[in-house]
């Protein structure tokens, strides 16, 4: 089951397109894409794989960032594929998703921002 975490960070414009720059520069990713949608607003995509050689395993990370001046939306979603044995990853090692959402909230925590988590709830009341 796919692991899936959703996250509105409000703040500064100039402090929130900043995310999807530092997270290019500093985070470990694999593939990359950005698209620009309208004025101030764009799409950027990072998907993250973890390999495990020791126990033959790799689960991949799917980080997709929609920036806008007032508000950047992302969406975490760890898809992995795993084979192996669960609970064979290293007790020391932390997993990518949990690596990128720690970024996250480091980031938020220090240049002030605030974060705030999308519910499932909020999101079908949204739709109808």
């Amino acid at each position: 089951m796919a692991n899936i975490n959703k996250l509105e960070i409000f703040g500064p414009a100039s402090t929130l397109k900043r995310i999807g720059e530092v997270m290019l520069e500093e985070t470990p990713h694999v593939h990359y894409f950005k698209r620009d949608i309208s004025d101030g607003k764009s799409v950027r995509v990072f998907i993250y794989e973890d390999h495990n050689t020791a126990v033959h395993s790799a689960r991949c990370v799917t980080c997709i960032l929609s920036e806008d001046p007032s508000v950047t939306r992302l969406e975490i979603v760890d898809v992995g594929k795993q084979s192996g044995f669960r609970g064979s990853q290293e007790p020391d090692e932390q997993p990518v998703y949990e690596q990128i959402l720690d970024f996250i909230l480091d980031y938020s925590k220090q240049y002030g921002l605030t974060v705030q988590e999308r519910s499932p709830e909020l999101e079908e009341k949204e739709e109808e």
